[in-house]
């Protein structure tokens, strides 16, 4: 009983003394709250800007595809062209060399012909270098510090278990922040696709050159043929009967490798169809109307509350404190 009327009488006691050093905490919480404005104003500004997209799965589409081809006499059959990148590795990607380089070097405002390289050398006062004797060797230091602070420009979330992709533009700007978010999407897309389809497309390549030079050669042999045919239309001799059959048969043989390429054209190219990926796009890069940060309210209402917490700490240990002091100092 007697432990908790002390333990009453102390708690009493612990309000009393904070009520009486009232203003002393007020006054530091001013102080806190007072810091807490001058680094939400000193903070730079920061605009958020998201898109967000679906890699699309083709493989539903490629039996149906492979369905058609047949009929025409085209067999797709099970060949895979090029390398299929998971979504797991786009953050690899926006963190590569080339994908950096090319969104450097895209205009990010029109109206002033200005790239985001550009735009970042001249924010964050980046100084020139000697450029050139670096950019050969493998990249300038310029362009690493401007690697360096894209890095913190864009942030790409993938969502494993929704299967989406999202990437995040920060930018002191509201309209470069979409920008950049709209365009890192867009060169992210663009270097899947081109990683998956260059297989394809040089067999495609391949294919439609074979096609010409054979297609060449028909024409070739198709006028021999016509020109021979016409100049001996009455003769009946062997030899000239020999020659044409001779004739005949290269052109049938010519043919049949020009209709074989034509088909493996088509294949080709009904192969870098369905090996080119899709995306669905489900939210786009707009405009943020509204700074992500600093949150002035908030950073000011936090420093406010650490200094009440400080405050109150300050007033129930100055005594103990003193004490502590001033035993050292006797001693």
């Amino acid at each position: 009983m007697n432990d908790n009327l002390n333990d009453e009488i102390d708690l009493i006691q612990i309000i009393k003394n904070l009520f009486e050093s009232r203003k002393i905490i007020i006054y530091i919480s001013f102080i806190f709250s007072l810091l807490g404005i001058v680094i939400s104003l000193i903070l730079p500004i920061k605009y958020n800007s998201t898109t967000v997209f679906i890699p699309q799965n083709q493989e539903a589409s490629t039996s149906s595809l492979s369905g058609v081809a047949s009929l025409v006499g085209i067999n797709l059959g099970g060949r895979s062209f090029g390398s299929e990148i998971p979504p797991s590795m786009y953050p690899q990607i926006i963190g590569s060399v080339k994908f950096k380089r090319l969104l450097l070097d895209n205009i990010i405002d029109k109206k002033n012909n200005l790239t985001l390289k550009d735009f970042i050398v001249e924010y964050y006062s980046i100084q020139e270098d000697n450029e050139q004797i670096f950019y050969e060797l493998g990249m300038s230091k310029k362009e690493e510090i401007c690697f360096e602070i894209l890095s913190n420009i864009i942030n790409v979330n993938v969502n494993q278990k929704d299967g989406f992709v999202s990437i995040m533009a920060e930018m002191p700007i509201a309209e470069y922040s979409a920008t950049t978010a709209k365009l890192s999407r867009e060169i992210l897309q663009n270097i899947i696709i081109e990683n998956k389809i260059e297989a394809a497309r040089q067999n495609l390549i391949f294919s439609e050159s074979q096609l010409v030079e054979k297609r060449k050669e028909f024409d070739e042999i198709y006028s021999k043929l016509a020109v021979f045919s016409d100049s001996n239309l009455n003769s009946v001799n062997s030899f000239i009967i020999n020659e044409k059959n001779k004739l005949e048969s290269e052109f049938q043989i010519i043919s049949a490798v020009v209709q074989e390429i034509s088909k493996q054209v088509e294949q080709a190219k009904l192969q870098l169809k369905k090996n080119t990926p899709v995306f669905s796009t489900i939210q786009e890069a707009v405009v943020p109307l509204t700074r992500a940060s600093p949150k002035r309210k908030q950073l000011v209402l936090i420093f406010g509350f650490l200094g009440f917490t400080f405050g109150v700490i300050y007033v129930l240990t100055k005594k103990t404190i003193k004490e502590i002091l001033f035993q050292i100092k006797n001693h």
